[in-house]
């Protein structure tokens, strides 16, 4: 596949920019750890080491690859557990707040 100019200062940019998201979500999962939301952070850095491994491939290889369906399935699978962590932090907060407090 030929790539034009774009493609080409796309490639380390892409991996600049994923890597510093990368560090910095672990920076916050370190944080947050102990925090109800600590998990949910943990993951959604997963998922971004996946996005970005995903957009680079897909700079490089074109959108052929079985590889690429594997990752973006696996990354849309981070996300939705994600979400569904959410929710069950959601609902284990609202059964432990105390029944004085207004929502």
């Amino acid at each position: 596949m030929a790539h034009s100019v774009v493609h080409l200062l796309g490639i380390p940019f892409a991996i600049i920019a994923g890597t510093g998201a990368g560090v910095f979500a672990l920076l916050s999962w370190g944080i947050f750890r102990d925090s109800p939301f600590g998990t949910a952070i943990a993951l959604l850095s997963l998922g971004m080491v996946a996005l970005t491994i995903y957009h680079t491939m897909l700079l490089v290889a074109g959108p052929d690859p079985v590889l690429l369906y594997v990752l973006r399935s696996a990354a849309n699978t981070i996300v939705a557990i994600v979400i569904g962590v959410l929710i069950l932090r959601h609902h284990q907060l609202r059964r432990t707040r105390p029944t004085g407090e207004r929502s």
